[in-house]
């Protein structure tokens, strides 16, 4: 950065400053009045990406930090999980309907009910949540 003549420069610690090394690059917004150590205001926005600053980057950054897409494809894929789960148990079900002759495959098929009531419901759950991130 060139200095103007007759405009005097800001000091460097009141203003933001974008510095750059190797690829990575920090923003410094510092007061004098707080003094942190410097390795205490660093924080990681992505892989190449440093920060430097006093507060959390929850409060300055909204939001979660994962991507909305890498969210639903994460949520898609447990869907598919849990819907093979319950195709297994199903076919688990099933087969201990067909073959009812100790009380010990009653008590199994009321767990296999059950199992399969759960998940049902974390389907639904799920689903739900697709729906509101697709619509966002």
């Amino acid at each position: 950065l060139k200095q103007r003549e007759g405009v005097a420069p800001s000091p460097p610690l009141q203003s933001p400053i974008l510095q750059g090394s190797r690829g990575q690059w920090e923003l410094r917004v510092m007061d004098k009045d707080e003094k942190v150590p410097q390795y205490k205001t660093i924080k990681r926005l992505q892989k190449n990406y440093l920060v430097r600053c006093n507060e959390s980057l929850k409060n300055i950054i909204p939001g979660t930090g994962v991507k909305p897409v890498s969210h639903i494809r994460r949520i898609e894929h447990e869907i598919k999980q849990k819907r093979t789960e319950l195709g297994q148990l199903t076919e688990e079900e099933l087969l201990v309907q067909m073959d009812h002759t100790s009380q010990k495959k009653v008590k199994n098929a009321q767990e296999l009910s059950q199992k399969k009531q759960e998940l049902q419901e974390r389907i639904k759950q799920l689903e739900k949540q697709l729906l509101e991130l697709e619509l966002l």
